[in-house]
């Protein structure tokens, strides 16, 4: 028998068997290395068989990540790094395509394509940053602040913790927004380490770690000291911080909530939770969009009185039956305008804190934090930010004082502050904000869909009588100068929801829209095809001036600054009535202009005005898509370069903004991110500039269309007198859109509007920008606006053998080169993007492989990714101009309609074709149902219906291309019928021809399920598929003789009314689906499919006697279908006469 003492070293053996063969995390361990990498962030390594070796990045994603943060200790992931982001590894790759669900203790638990199996490279390295921070005491996103430092978790001091501290926290954890900062050990003392104290956050880092503080470990704090945070676990989506659809944070995720008995009382409860005040309304049926991936609750059933939105009563999380068109919203006021003279886009400020709504004190009270306050109320853009108690005193609470808005933040309660209740001010003192409550969409700032709010929602405006005195209330409401144009027919994009006003008739003196006659709010007879439009001579602006600041009643002047914005339009001074008004006006703070040696309108050193001073942008990062902002805030046409080191001379005084950072889809410098305002670290011999084209095309596409250019701060256009190809090039050049297509004359983008600039220019070509050219001189010309000139520029061209305007090889102009598209990734949404650029209608193919003949030279793009949305191609994501591994035979392609129905659906409306760059109408002359089946078949629209005279659908505008149309049905494309010429005709609008086609049905699939044969018989089990999900089978059985179906479903009809059958015709066994007006089919040879199993010769005999017996089967189901569509078609016939 074996010892005591012996069976004790044998344990210990075993023990230390177990520690030195085994991980500490379940058979592998793990670490994070690399450049720069810290304890908690850092290329992933692991360690097995005796070696580390890294993960390879496929599939690498936020869950992998999350599992790897939780194993090492490290709270949660902030991001899942691929491509090597903290240097290659070495050696060993050990994983690929690792797959966690995120729940994992440990990486070696989570699928992966086994150790050392894969296909990378070490530039493929995966790596994670942890958070490093975690809530203890409470739950996930509510508790004590702790913090990992030196292998260990310690505490934060609660010395000057406060609210920004938090948002920080709840921000880097993922749980939504800051409800509060509680001090003083509320969750109860920690242990250990005290790691921070002194901590000050801006609020707008993405890390604790980034915030100032006093270093690690230093303090003068005990536990009972320790820092909390509580984060909501709900956010709004969508709007605003206080309104949008409600999402909560649960198993790792965020979800929505679903509507059904969504109430007023469920909104008064989130709208607590989050600190926004009360509930105003509880939205349903997405109306804040429709949100993704998990729908959280259903049956949400709260009494009001909940602290949180999760103590009410609910159906489980994840039980429901809904969809996101069902996602609930909530709208809560937070910030409210009210006092005499009010209205809900214009009044005092009051903000609801500590459940007692108070005011603002109007000191340090100005544009930017208006700016604010209109941005959270969704009131459009801020028109005035008034003082001492303008909107009359309020009473109790004055909760902010010293408010200090970059004008960036999405409330007011994100702003710089004394402190709520901290203040020396009387409600004499109270702060205002006048919103303009009116938005231009769809195109600038100063142009576009007009919309106004509502009832909490915006709305459009229809055109009916919609003229130019309504775009001039429009345009002076919003500060954006005068009205060049007041645009109908949803001219600037339909809108969708509520139009809010019809038969608005202004005077063109009125202050606000609003303030014009109408039918009154939601009332009208309109569609979104008729939402209106204006067009402003994007006046910016200059500075308010009261005359005294003790009385609303005097009158505001408008006083330009000493320097003058390069881009306003100065207005007179008004007198306003001491109930209503204050002076309307847009503020110099976010003004730009182009200065220094060498500048003009259009090109020069960008400075912007701020805090009453002009002062310059430094050069740190500035970029093409900085200048494009630019260009466009100035209405300077594209840009063209964005230049560096004082190109046009060094500055002086200020230099207001660094390190500047536009996406490029922003409408004004302002909105791009930056460092701050006077924050910077360089030199005026870095001031920033920008070269602008000064030039646009307008009427079609930006490579083609009506010219015009900027000169004395209006757009205007060129006269054609001696307008040529010569001239026509540079332009395009100017633009970089390649080459010239054509110089048209005669307004052939339609007339413009305005200025006439420019006659008798005389380019030799070789010119770099319009105004190079000899000219008479701006202004000097005997022109009016049908002799406008244009240009058609190419940017993309479609070419080849068998190619025409609309179809061909897509080769592009970069570098001053044509080149091809590599095939590779080339679909659909790709060729969406092309078809719209070229103004060619709809896709109808993307074909590949060199469809359109091989190329030559150079091959541009490759692994294009178009979402179908882009208006141009070079909008779109790829893998680099000139990157590629492709040939010529490879070469993509796009087949574009050419034609499109207008007025109606997809499948209906009038017929317009595209020519000489430009869409026209078919004149109805001798237009039938052999010209309407052509149509429909060309658009993949099924087959003809009816073909509509007397512009059934709507007059069209513009050219009548085609007139006395023959075809004889069955040509590919209307443009190959006979005609009498492009532009031949003795036709008005009025006689606009149309075409009605079916919706083709979905295609169907023929499957062969199971085969039994011997040598003289073959039965078969078949099933008919549809793809929307319909299905049918039958059985065959055929032997030398003959065939025959034995069973099953031979026939279905649906509940659209659309029948599925199988039946025998020939040799062959055919699924056909059809609803009466259009059809599809599928099918198999059984003779050959029979030959290939059973092996049987005499087979083949036996067929011919089928055809005995399913002939009479098929002429009687022709005979039968030709009634049952002759029935409908003449029903169709009779209900549209």
């Amino acid at each position: 028998m074996m010892s005591g003492q012996h069976r004790n070293l044998h344990f210990l053996s075993f023990v230390s068997f177990l520690l030195t063969s085994s991980s500490p995390a379940g058979g592998v361990e793990i670490r994070l290395a690399g450049r720069g990498s810290t304890r908690c962030s850092g290329r992933v390594e692991i360690y097995h068989n005796n070696t580390w070796g890294t993960v390879c990045d496929d599939s690498w994603d936020l869950n992998n990540a999350d599992v790897v943060c939780r194993e090492l200790g490290c709270g949660v992931a902030l991001s899942a790094l691929e491509s090597a982001r903290f240097s290659p590894g070495t050696g060993q790759i050990w994983l690929d395509d690792v797959n966690c669900s995120g729940t994992e203790t440990s990486l070696s638990e989570c699928q992966h394509g086994g150790f050392g199996t894969h296909d990378c490279q070490h530039n493929e390295d995966a790596g994670v940053v942890c958070s490093g921070v975690r809530l203890v005491g409470s739950t996930r996103c509510s508790g004590r602040v702790e913090i990992y430092h030196n292998n260990t978790w310690g505490t934060v001091c609660d010395d000057n913790w406060d609210f920004n501290d938090a948002k920080v926290v709840c921000r880097e954890l993922g749980c939504g927004v800051a409800l509060s900062a509680p001090q003083s050990a509320f969750f109860g003392p920690g242990t250990g380490q005290i790691w921070l104290d002194n901590v000050n956050c801006s609020g707008s880092e993405t890390s604790l770690s980034e915030c100032q503080h006093g270093g690690f470990g230093t303090h003068n704090c005990q536990h009972n000291e320790d820092a909390g945070v509580v984060c909501s676990g709900v956010r709004l989506v969508g709007s605003t911080r206080c309104s949008g659809r409600v999402e909560i944070y649960h198993n790792k995720t965020w979800g929505t909530v679903c509507d059904d008995n969504w109430d007023f009382s469920d909104a008064e409860v989130v709208c607590r939770e989050l600190g926004c005040g009360v509930a105003l309304s509880a939205p349903q049926s997405a109306h804040f969009g429709e949100g993704t991936g998990q729908i959280w609750l259903d049956e949400v059933d709260c009494s009001g009185s909940e602290t949180s939105l999760s103590e009410c009563q609910h159906g489980g999380f994840g039980i429901q039956d809904c969809q996101h068109a069902e996602d609930a919203g909530v709208v809560c006021s937070g910030v409210r305008l009210v006092g005499p003279g009010s209205d809900q886009c214009s009044g005092r400020v009051e903000i609801y804190h500590s459940n007692t709504w108070g005011t603002v004190c109007d000191d340090d009270w100005d544009f930017n934090d208006a700016k604010v306050v209109c941005r959270e109320l969704g009131c459009g853009v801020a028109l005035s930010a008034p003082q001492s108690a303008f909107f009359g005193p309020g009473t109790g609470q004055i909760w902010l004082r010293n408010v200090n808005c970059s004008g960036s933040e999405t409330s007011l309660n994100e702003c710089q502050h004394g402190g709520f209740g901290t203040h020396d001010c009387g409600h004499g003192e109270d702060a205002g904000v006048v919103c303009s409550g009116v938005r231009l969409v769809g195109s600038t700032r100063c142009s576009g869909r007009v919309e106004i709010y509502h009832s909490n929602t915006w709305g459009t405006v229809c055109d009916d009588n919609w003229d130019f005195s309504d775009a001039e209330v429009v345009c002076r409401e919003l500060g954006c100068g005068v009205a060049l144009n007041a645009t109908q027919s949803a001219f600037f994009g339909q809108g969708t929801g509520q139009i809010w006003l019809d038969e608005v008739k202004c005077s063109g003196s009125e202050m606000s829209l609003t303030e014009c006659q109408h039918g009154g709010f939601g009332k009208h007879n309109c569609g979104h095809g008729e939402d209106a439009g204006v067009v402003c001579s994007v006046a910016r602006s200059v500075t308010q001036t009261p005359t005294t600041q003790s009385s609303p009643d005097q009158a505001w002047t408008q006083t330009t600054p000493e320097n003058t914005l390069r881009s306003s339009v100065a207005q007179p001074v008004e007198q306003l009535p001491i109930d209503h008004k204050i002076a309307r006006s847009s503020p110099a703070a976010d003004g730009v202009r182009l200065v220094g040696p060498g500048s003009d309108w259009c090109s020069g050193r960008v400075e912007i005005y701020h805090s009453n001073t002009w002062g310059t942008v430094c050069d740190d990062s500035w970029d093409f898509n900085d200048a494009k902002v630019v260009c466009r805030e100035l209405g300077c046409g594209v840009a063209l370069n964005a230049t560096q080191s004082a190109h046009f001379g060094p500055g002086t005084g200020q230099i207001w903004l660094d390190n500047v950072d536009c996406s490029g889809t922003e409408t004004s410098l302002s909105e791009c991110q930056h460092r701050g305002f006077g924050t910077h670290n360089c030199q005026h011999n870095e001031d920033a500039g920008v070269v602008c084209s000064g030039v646009r095309l307008v009427g079609s596409t930006r490579c083609s269309g009506r010219v015009e250019i900027y000169h004395n701060k209006t757009w205007g256009t060129v006269c054609d007198d001696s307008w040529d190809f010569s001239d026509a090039e540079v332009v395009c050049r100017e633009l970089g859109c390649g080459t010239a297509l054509s110089a048209p004359h005669s307004a052939h983008f339609g007339e413009g509007t305005g200025q006439i600039w420019l006659d008798e220019v005389k380019c030799s070509g070789t010119e770099t920008s319009l105004t190079e050219c000899q000219h008479g001189g701006f202004g000097t010309h005997n022109c009016q606006h049908n002799e406008d000139a244009g240009v058609v520029c190419s940017g993309v061209r479609l070419v080849g053998p068998g190619s025409d305007q609309c179809s061909g090889r897509v080769e592009i102009y970069h570098n001053n080169t044509w080149g091809t598209v590599c095939d590779d990734d080339w679909d659909f949404n790709d060729a969406k993007v092309v078809c719209r650029e070229l103004g060619c209608g709809v896709a109808l193919s993307a074909p590949q492989s060199a469809f359109f003949g091989p190329g030559i030279g150079q091959i541009w793009l490759r692994n294009v990714n178009c979402s179908g949305s882009e208006t141009s191609l070079n909008e779109c994501q790829h893998g680099g101009f000139g990157t590629h591994d492709c040939g010529h035979g490879e070469d993509a392609g796009v087949v574009c309609s050419g034609v499109r129905l207008v007025g109606s659906t997809r499948c209906s409306g009038r017929v317009e074709i595209y020519h000489d760059y430009t869409w026209g109408t078919v004149c109805d002359n001798g237009w039938d149902l052999n010209d309407a089946k052509v149509v429909c078949r060309e658009l993949d629209c099924g087959v003809a219906l009816s073909a509509p005279h007397s512009a059934h659908f709507g007059e069209g505008t513009g050219h009548i291309w085609l007139n006395e149309v023959d075809c004889s049905g069955s040509e590919r494309s209307l443009s190959e019928c006979q005609h009498r010429g492009f532009g031949t005709h003795n036709c008005g609008h009025g006689e606009d021809a149309g075409v009605v086609c079916s919706d083709p049905v979905a295609p169907v699939e023929l499957t062969v399920n199971s085969v039994s044969n011997s040598s003289d018989s073959c039965n078969l089990t078949v099933t008919c598929s549809t793809q929307d999900s319909h299905h049918i089978s039958s059985t065959l059985t055929c032997d030398t003789k003959t065939c025959s179906q034995e069973g099953g479903e031979r026939s279905k009809v649906t509940t659209s009314g659309a029948s599925l059958l199988v039946y025998l015709v020939n040799d062959s066994i055919i699924c056909n689906y059809s609803n009466q007006v259009s059809w599809t089919k599928d099918s198999k040879m059984i003779g050959e499919f029979c030959r290939r199993h059973a092996g049987s010769e005499n087979l083949s005999a036996g067929f011919s006697l089928c055809l005995v017996r399913t002939v009479m089967f098929s002429v009687g189901l022709i005979v039968m279908v030709s009634a049952v569509i002759g029935v409908h078609l003449m029903d169709r016939f009779n209900k549209q006469k």
